[in-house]
């Protein structure tokens, strides 16, 4: 049976070697279930048949956990080795009578490796101290973290959702939307008119988890453009785990999902994790022996919404930058954006 560590989202790690024409090889690790690891032995089964037209498109592998990608096209696949060896149940293909061919060409795989950007000593002392000390003077207001359209076992740990309410809240999206042209520029975004900064005050205990996912796609949701994530908690740590994993994506026509590979991004106090809201990540499971509410992991989420429509009369949330039209009162100035 696999370890812990051997398993990741697509099943076991498999190391994979693959022979290409003109005496080439490649090598990468894939999950045993991962989409790229079937489409291969499908691609090479193909191949191998002589009542299957072979499925023909260009490849895009990861490589080193997604710092790098291979390309090349299926017609150049020779052979595939596999540690451990893997079985791959393929559906048995129609008889010729039957059979109708194949004249479609299957979307391209992409893969893509998110950008991040970690930030640490983000906010002063005091406010740093603060802010802590609100999270411990507010346990009563804690309660069960849910997930629109997951059941319960996706997610466990405790939330305040009226944070964004707060003085403390105000605080940080106003400290992020200062540093909002830099977080775009660092992430290779086009700078937006901001919607509204949700805020959302988290604490996580022993055994709480989150599991895969991303912060888009569901109703307000889709207006999520920056997902800022602040920790802080107690020194020295009262904790184990609850590292943030951030996934690459696979991209296969209108199909996305998170592959086997990911960067793993240690929860410090003080620190500020910047990544795009579309991103796949998950919260690892943390392990606090006390079980005492002051020992938890503290993490404030604020998710940046991008405005649909240019707002240039917002003073909050920058709402002119970049929208094409300036607020009345600078006159001339606006007629001559026009």
């Amino acid at each position: 049976m696999a370890s812990h560590e051997d398993t990741q989202a697509g099943g076991r790690m498999i190391s994979v070697q693959l022979q290409l024409e003109s005496g080439h090889e490649l090598k990468l690790t894939l999950g045993e279930q991962s989409p790229e690891l079937v489409t291969l032995f499908r691609i090479l089964a193909s191949r191998n048949s002589d009542t299957v037209t072979p499925a023909e498109q260009f490849l895009q592998l990861p490589l080193n956990n997604g710092a790098a990608a291979c390309s090349f096209h299926s017609r150049q696949l020779v052979s595939i080795i596999t540690e451990p060896p893997v079985v791959v149940q393929l559906e048995q293909a129609e008889t010729p009578e039957t059979a109708p061919v194949a004249t479609a060409v299957p979307p391209t795989v992409v893969v893509n490796t998110p950008r991040y950007l970690i930030i640490d000593d983000f906010l002063g002392h005091d406010e740093h101290r603060d802010m802590l000390a609100f999270a411990m003077n507010h346990e009563d207001q804690f309660e069960a973290g849910t997930v629109v359209g997951h059941e319960t076992p996706h997610r466990k740990n405790q939330v305040i959702l009226s944070f964004a309410e707060t003085a403390h809240a105000k605080l940080l999206s106003n400290r992020l939307l200062t540093w909002l042209p830099m977080l775009t520029e660092e992430l290779q975004m086009e700078l937006f008119p901001v919607r509204f900064v949700e805020s959302q005050l988290t604490a996580s205990n022993d055994g709480h988890y989150y599991r895969v996912h991303c912060d888009t796609g569901a109703d307000e949701a889709d207006f999520r453009a920056i997902t800022c994530v602040y920790y802080f908690f107690r020194e020295p740590r009262p904790f184990n785990g609850g590292t943030l994993r951030l996934y690459d994506s696979i991209n296969q026509g209108d199909r996305r999902e998170a592959s086997g590979s990911y960067r793993e991004i240690e929860a410090v106090s003080n620190r500020l994790v910047v990544f795009p809201s579309s991103a796949h990540h998950e919260l690892m499971r943390i392990r606090c022996p006390s079980g005492k509410f002051g020992d938890s992991r503290f993490a404030i989420t604020n998710w940046i919404q991008i405005s649909p429509e240019p707002r240039p009369d917002d003073t909050f949330g920058w709402g002119h930058l970049r929208c094409g039209v300036l607020p009345a009162q600078y006159g001339d100035l606006a007629g001559s954006s026009q």
